[in-house]
């Protein structure tokens, strides 16, 4: 062994005597052994610390138990493996019943060896429920997704030594890779992200002047006040809110950018965010989250307070209401600032997507409905290839959307329209979802309070399409005989039968729609978005295929932003702006 004279290389134990330090952890109760060494011997050169030796393992954790009683601040208690580690529980318990913040560090030869009677080797996966309010297993860092982990479970333990009444912590710390040499050699600690937490009421940080957003995820519909004070935080900042169909946000600075995300250009409204306010869970619009996972600051507003780093560059937790959070840091008497919101709309309007370039397809559906659902209306958008499809075109701001993004699966999707639909009869509410989404949950339309309220339309495109998209993490090939019995599941379900869901559906008393080409579906779609109530549900089912699927996806993601942007400025020297957005409404509207 080198001379004791620095830090381990030991990412793990940089990190966790960083964060400590950050976290306001000055006292340390050690026990002799071997894996935890490196951790011991960084605390020692580190100096910032007050160490205690004891041989005794639960004595040394009672002793914590008082010293944290006592001085009101958490106190680390570290040992090596095997039952010396066990002796801590007696002593956790009563911090555990206590609300006392004792951090238990225990050392590990490594999580492959438990199970194969290895010397000293136990296993601590599991502990009982009253002896720790928070338990962690570092990983054994091998790669930066190793450190980034690393990194929000320390900081997720530490935090937990103090949240709501607080209580003891449990890291399980595994030592330098089996076969290497320890050596001491670093002399200053690697740097490493602190995140906090703020509840309401305590010192928040300040906005520092700079480029500011919101990345709103799936939420609830926002009320008159919360939008309020979300819209009045942005006039203040110069901010814009990143949103999807989901994000139940409709205020004045919401900015739709999934097809602009989707292009393959690079473009300044995704770039150089200093903080990102992100409320919400997760996101219909994948592309635009993407797009802004470069921010230098991320502060995730909730109630939950809990740590939810999506975009890898948390750095504070607010566990707050977000109205309370938005009106804390507005001003209301500052002359609102509209330049960032002006530079996104104005490269979202420069896309224009012709429909006749777009073979037949869900997003060839998309072109022609999202602009033409009924005022007033409610949409449910299913999974997969059609939540990407249609997070690319905005609806009216009168239509309500919904979509099952907490877990973004293919389970229950016409089951929780149906629910939705049960609450306001009156309502026009539509449904578009793909072939295995709907014969997944097909059983649930033969329920009886069915409301002819209800209009489904059904893409069928005989098996999953997403999985033939170009980009998609499996880069599968369409019709390739490893694709399609299997991972696309094609063939089930009649095989794209043009029978099956029009007979079925019409013996449920449903009015029933078919197409399978542009021109059959001009002919029909304005019967499915009729606004006033039918006597009967509908059931709209298409007929597609994958080829034009992933074609559709692929011209959609090649409109030439730049070029547009130009013509655009010529038109409105021609024009005038009145004219433009004359022509831009004709446009949209298919005309």
């Amino acid at each position: 062994m080198e001379k004791v004279n620095g830090y381990t290389k030991n990412l793990n134990v940089q990190m966790l005597i960083s964060l400590m330090q950050a976290h306001g952890i000055r006292r340390a109760v050690i026990s002799p052994g071997g894996t935890h060494n490196e951790i011991v011997v960084g605390l020692q050169y580190n100096g910032g610390f007050k160490l205690y030796s004891t041989v005794d393992e639960r004595g040394a954790a009672y002793m914590a138990v008082g010293m944290a009683a006592e001085s009101g601040e958490p106190v680390a208690i570290i040992c090596t493996e095997s039952v010396a580690s066990r002796n801590y529980l007696p002593a956790m318990t009563e911090a555990y019943y206590r609300q006392l913040p004792i951090l238990a560090i225990t050392g590990l030869h490594g999580y492959s060896k438990i199970g194969h009677l290895h010397s000293q080797v136990i296993d601590r996966s599991v502990s009982p429920k009253d002896t720790f309010v928070c338990k962690v297993q570092l990983p054994e860092i091998k790669d930066d997704d190793d450190i980034w982990t690393s990194n929000i479970l320390i900081n997720k333990a530490l935090l937990e030594l103090r949240h709501h009444g607080g209580g003891p912590v449990h890291i399980d710390l595994p030592r330098n890779k089996v076969g290497e040499s320890v050596s001491y050699s670093v002399r200053e600690l690697s740097s490493t992200r602190i995140i906090y937490r703020y509840l309401y009421g305590n010192s928040l940080p300040k906005i520092k002047n700079g480029k500011i957003a919101v990345f709103i995820g799936t939420h609830n519909e926002f009320s008159q006040k919360q939008t309020e004070a979300l819209d009045q935080f942005c006039a203040t900042y110069d901010a814009v809110v990143f949103c999807g169909h989901t994000s139940g946000y409709k205020g004045k600075y919401r900015t739709l950018t999934g097809l602009l995300a989707s292009q393959h250009g690079s473009y300044d409204i995704f770039k150089d965010i200093d903080i990102l306010i992100h409320i919400g869970g997760p996101a219909a619009d994948e592309k635009t989250a993407g797009r802004i996972r470069g921010a230098k600051e991320v502060w995730r507003v909730n109630p939950d307070g809990e740590i939810r780093d999506t975009f890898r560059s948390l750095t504070n937790v607010f566990e707050m209401d977000e109205e309370k959070f938005f009106s804390y840091y507005s001003d209301t008497n500052v002359q609102p600032k509209d330049t960032y919101l002006e530079r996104c709309l104005e490269l979202t309007s420069s896309l224009i997507v012709r429909d006749s370039e777009i073979p037949f397809s869900n997003i060839y559906v998309a072109t022609k409905l999202s602009c033409r659902i009924p005022e007033n209306s409610f949409l449910f958008i299913g999974g997969s290839s059609t939540i990407r499809a249609w997070s690319m075109f905005d609806f009216p701001s009168s239509v309500s959307t919904m979509a099952n993004m907490g877990t973004r699966g293919i389970d229950g999707v016409l089951s929780s329209f149906l629910g939705a639909s049960f609450v306001n009869k009156e309502q026009l509410c539509f449904c578009v979802l793909g072939d295995l989404t709907f014969f997944y949950d097909i059983n649930s339309i033969g329920n009886r309070d069915v409301g002819r309220n209800i209009r489904i339309l059904l893409v069928n495109d005989g098996g999953g399409g997403l999985f033939k998209l170009k980009g998609n993490e499996q880069n599968l090939t369409i019709g390739d005989k490893d694709t399609d019995p299997f991972i696309a599941a094609t063939g089930h379900f009649g095989n794209k039968s043009p029978n099956l869901v029009k007979w079925y559906s019409e013996a449920l008393g449903f009015e029933y729609l078919t197409a399978s080409s542009k021109t059959e579906f001009d002919n029909v779609y304005m019967r499915f978005i009729t606004p006033e109530l039918t006597d009967k549900p509908m059931m709209f089912e298409i007929f597609t295929n994958s080829i034009d699927e992933r074609e559709a996806f692929d011209r959609l993601s090649q409109i030439d932003v730049t070029a547009q942007g130009v013509a655009k400025q010529v038109a409105k020297q021609l024009l005038g702006q009145k004219g433009v957005n004359a022509v831009k409404k004709l446009i949209k509207n298919g005309k």
